[in-house]
């Protein structure tokens, strides 16, 4: 599935159109890039244990649709 919506949408996560480990965070800004790539890494796991299949079947992997159920998820920040 990441690999559909990467050709799809593109980068799984960028900052100003770049990779994460393409940019320079200086200073206090340093730890910005892990935290960049712990995003793109946490939505790569969430897209690649989710197949078509899944999603044709109406379910998700129980991982992914314990996600759903915390109801911070659905809230608008």
């Amino acid at each position: 599935m990441a690999a559909i919506v990467r050709a799809v949408e593109g980068p799984l996560a960028s900052v100003r159109g770049e990779r994460p480990g393409a940019l320079a965070f200086r200073g206090s800004a340093q730890p910005l890039e892990e935290l960049w790539v712990a995003v793109r890494a946490s939505l790569r796991s969430v897209l690649e244990s989710v197949t078509l299949a899944d999603l044709a079947d109406g379910e998700l992997p129980e991982a992914v649709a314990a996600l759903t159920r915390d109801p911070d998820a659905w809230a608008a920040h």
